[in-house]
């Protein structure tokens, strides 16, 4: 085995590990949420927190794809030995994004004091006065998660990627236990935000501290931005913004939608059940995630082959890994629920049905996505995605007067499989892999991959 090939399976297993502890971490919280909001709040106060949450969530996107873009474009340039290049890149979308946050900060002032949004989603435990402050708190704790995404970068440029995902997670799991820590203590919606706000805060102290340990040459300031950076980003930046556009519409679009037509109970029987369906999926987009960075490192170095091998070995996990996890589910889905919402959730049998299937599918070609998007050529998926997703919420309109939250569940796989159809055969011409011997190598057990790790860790044991 090859010094280059050593260090990518060492890097690999790291980032496995680390990104193994972060879907354990989401998968905590995602569990640990709907019990505790059930139990201290009520499914109708549960409900309208996730309705407002949905509001400035949409936020998220307004770094116009900056932020992800820049990371891949900082571990390509590393990838080509061009650190000065990685410095541009940073430097430039920092000082953008600080431009960005001030503006959108301004803007949601106005809109949640002037906007009467508790009248339009019928509210009734957070009045005029509260609303306007939850917003705001919700809306400066992704402001600080723009920062966090973009430091990021400078461990996934130099191979840390590891690092950073496991510091990434212990920020998601302050987050979280800030929220639950306000509530546990009787505290309201704006209580719990501040809550949440403090522990994304701590995240980005830690991170602060940590990045000149890492990349000591990567620092915060305006001596290498420019706007022929931010330029030559522009196109593959907004095309990112429609990923947590569509990601937006696909969850939180999809909560207000199920609020709207059926009422707060049903988005949290809908929340939960799909929450469900996510978590057993959750430990398997870890493969995805893991080899994004590598792949981009990979062409950075004009190493098409090593692109094509991620590709499809990814692909085979993936597979192998979700139709037992999806089996599994199916037969202890009903229990499960009953036992982790203490009875106050009722399985809806069809909609289980249809978003297992859907999750399912989303792992499959998630993963194929990294082709594309690891190499920043995500253009047309991307809008091809946020399209999906539009229609998606137009299919449960339509459907749910007659069938209920079915008609959500059929929407969702309905997005699910157009994805596929689309992503697949454009990570198999940038990968340079033909469907068929994707698929010849991706029905075979991956008994190669794992007796690979295995050997290897003994060997540094």
């Amino acid at each position: 085995m090859s010094p280059d090939s050593k260090s990518i399976i060492l890097r690999l297993r790291s980032g496995l590990g680390a990104h193994g502890f972060s879907q354990a971490v989401n998968l905590f919280i995602r569990l640990a949420e709907v019990p505790l909001f059930l139990t201290f709040w009520g499914a109708q106060h549960y409900g309208e927190w996730l309705m407002v949450a949905a509001i400035p969530s949409y936020l998220a996107m307004a770094d116009g794809g900056f932020t992800g873009c820049t990371q891949r474009e900082m571990t390509m340039r590393m990838g080509a030995g061009d650190r000065q290049g990685a410095k541009a890149a940073f430097q430039s979308t920092w000082i953008l994004l600080l431009i960005l946050s001030i503006a959108i900060m301004g803007l949601a002032t106005v809109a949640a004091v002037l906007l009467p949004l508790d009248e339009w989603f019928k509210l009734k435990s957070m009045p005029g006065d509260t609303l306007p402050t939850v917003i705001l708190l919700l809306t400066t704790h992704i402001l600080v998660g723009f920062q966090c995404g973009l430091i990021y970068g400078g461990y996934s440029c130099v191979g840390r990627y590891a690092r950073g995902t496991l510091l990434t997670a212990v920020m998601y799991l302050f987050d979280f236990l800030g929220l639950a820590l306000a509530i546990f203590l009787g505290g309201g919606p704006v209580e719990a935000a501040t809550g949440f706000l403090i522990g994304r805060l701590a995240g980005l102290v830690i991170f602060l501290i940590d990045l000149p340990k890492v990349a000591p040459w990567l620092r915060f300031g305006w001596t290498h931005a420019s706007r022929t950076q931010v330029s030559r980003l522009l196109r593959p930046s907004l095309a990112s913004m429609a990923f947590p556009l569509g990601e937006a519409l696909n969850t939180q679009g999809m909560r207000l939608v199920v609020g709207l037509v059926l009422g707060p109970v049903a988005v949290a029987s809908f929340s939960s059940i799909r929450t469900l369906c996510r978590s057993a999926m959750k430990p398997i987009a870890v493969i995805a995630h893991l080899i994004e960075p590598e792949m981009a490192l990979a062409f950075g170095a004009s190493n098409n082959g090593l692109v094509r091998k991620l590709f499809t070995r990814a692909s085979q996990i993936t597979i192998w890994a979700a139709l037992p996890a999806c089996i599994i589910l199916w037969f202890i889905g009903e229990p499960l629920l009953d036992l982790w919402t203490r009875s106050q959730i009722t399985m809806d049998v069809p909609l289980f049905g249809f978003l297992l299937l859907a999750s399912a599918t989303n792992s499959l070609w998630f993963t194929a996505l990294m082709v594309p998007y690891a190499t920043n050529r995500h253009g047309r998926v991307a809008l091809i995605f946020l399209g999906a997703n539009g229609c998606m919420l137009l299919i449960a309109t339509i459907l749910m007067p007659f069938s209920n939250l079915s008609g959500s569940g059929v929407a969702v796989l309905a997005a699910e499989l157009a994805m596929a159809a689309c992503v697949l055969p454009m990570a198999f011409q940038l990968s340079k892999e033909t469907a068929h011997e994707w698929f010849m190598q991706v029905i075979k057990p991956p008994v190669t991959i794992i007796t690979s790790l295995w050997q290897n860790a003994n060997s540094r044991s």
